[in-house]
Parts: C-alpha cells; structure tokens; sequence
C-alpha cells in the first residue's frame, strides 16, 4: 500500500508542478497590479470632489481598459438551441 501511495503521491506532485510552471507569471502579476492600480483610482474619485482629478481618473482608467484582452469567438453547439 505505501508503494501505491508513493507513486499516486509522486505523480499528483508531477502534475501540479506542471501546471505551476505552465502559467504565464508575468502576466498573472501585470493584471493583479492593473486592476489594483484600477481599483486604487475609482477609490480616489470617490474621496475627491476635485472635477479635475475625477476626469483624469476617468481618462487614466479608460486608457487601461482599452488594451482589453481580444475575445474568442463563440462557437455555435448544435446540441443548445439558439433563442
């Protein structure tokens, strides 16, 4: 039984170091701290009455949500009826 458990234990380790190495670090990190930066400036606006200040939050927000992530196309399933 150990041996079963060892190798089941080995291969479960294999798999989630895979998947651990897989992902895109880089980018994970890159939208934590856009949406952290994001969140910070509508917390801004919302403590200001600086009209100044709540356009340019509004401006700084719209230029990072413009370089949004394209999306995939939807493919039709025949078996899910449309309407």
């Amino acid at each position: 039984m150990p041996f079963i458990t060892g190798v089941l234990g080995k291969t479960l380790w294999e798999v989630l170091k895979g998947i651990a190495l897989k992902i895109t670090w880089k980018v994970v990190l890159e939208r934590f701290a856009t949406r952290s930066v994001v969140w910070g400036l509508e917390t801004l606006k919302k403590l200001t009455t600086n009209d100044v200040v709540q356009g340019t939050v509004d401006d700084v927000i719209a230029s990072l949500q413009g370089k949004g992530l394209k999306e995939i196309p939807q493919k039709e399933k025949p078996w899910i009826q449309a309407g």
